[in-house]
């Protein structure tokens, strides 16, 4: 399924959403949720795939604090999704006050009135946000945050600054965070995509991130499995098995490229690391915090799980 798409709703893409669900469809999907920029988007459902109601809730503001580097803006976005709402438009007036805690506030409240599961955006995107604005608004309804925005600007990796946007992500859970991480697209151009480039522009694409999920292919079931964090993120990789618990950690990967497989605990810290297609891990033997798994194959193909909260056997 998709998680962060943009149809010409949202006016930096050209492609009805018709179209948008077409695309898709075409390439396998068995879901996806149109998040357009302070729009709520829905289409009929496809015979093969269902598309459901979702907004990025857009908020460009033209100053925040704290203030950002030079040549940056101040682009503070968190997505709704699997909405309750019937479509209509958001509007966010500028902020008073500018705090960047109090903006992204606004957009939880938002996505909590439009009946939304909230998902923080690209956070290294324009330096977004650091670990302890992630870990407030973690706990004040954010629920998702996108580890993996395959968008070409999204600046997942980080820099001297500024962790990547996983270490981001090991440095609030290992703070008590309870989040969710994702992969997405942000996917604005379809079957334009030659086109936009042709004419020199970057051309933001989609099927590069992606998540799996384990439910029922119905729009209520597929939502409360994302809800209680059943699923992965992946950027083409796939899991035949994932099991976690806090008793027991058993993945095994499709294919037959080589691929590296790790056990990530708190402070990022590398527990298990295998280079095989199978792993196996008791969580138990853990530090106390959590633990959650990530692969990687020879073609640079990803894929990562949720956490699993635990406690060692000594406890």
């Amino acid at each position: 399924g998709q998680l962060h798409l943009h149809s010409g709703k949202s006016g930096d893409s050209h492609t009805a959403p018709e179209v948008v669900a077409d695309w898709y469809a075409a390439r396998g999907f068995d879901f996806i949720v149109f998040t357009d920029h302070n729009v709520v988007t829905d289409t009929p459902d496809r015979p093969s795939m269902l598309t459901m109601p979702g907004v990025e809730l857009t908020q460009n503001p033209s100053r925040c604090e704290p203030p950002p580097d030079p040549g940056q803006g101040c682009l503070l976005h968190v997505n709704a999704l699997f909405l309750t709402s019937p479509n209509t438009s958001v509007v966010f007036p500028e902020p008073s006050p500018l705090s960047r805690v109090e903006i992204f506030r606004r957009g939880l409240k938002e996505a909590s009135r439009l009946g939304g599961i909230a998902q923080i955006n690209h956070p290294n995107f324009h330096r977004a946000l650091d670990v302890d604005l992630l870990v407030t608004l973690a706990g004040e309804g954010a629920a998702l945050l996108e580890v993996a925005n395959e968008a070409v600007d999204s600046e997942n990796q980080g820099d001297a600054r500024q962790p990547s946007t996983e270490a981001l992500w090991d440095a609030a859970l290992t703070r008590g965070a309870r989040l969710f991480g994702t992969a997405t697209d942000d996917a604005h151009h379809y079957f334009d995509a030659d086109a936009v480039r042709a004419a020199g522009d970057v051309a933001h694409v989609g099927d590069r991130g992606f998540v799996m999920v384990r439910a029922e292919k119905r729009a209520s079931a597929i939502r409360d499995a994302v809800l209680r964090g059943d699923f992965y993120g992946s950027t083409g990789l796939f899991f035949d098995r994932l099991e976690l618990s806090p008793e027991a950690i058993a993945v095994d990967v499709r294919g037959s490229v080589p691929v590296t497989i790790e056990v990530i605990g708190a402070g990022g810290v590398v527990l298990k690391r295998v280079d095989s297609a199978s792993l196996r891990f008791d969580p138990r033997e853990a530090p106390a915090g959590y633990v959650r798994v990530r692969a990687k194959d020879g073609n640079g193909k990803r894929a990562f799980s949720q956490p699993v909260w635990t406690r060692p056997k000594s406890d």
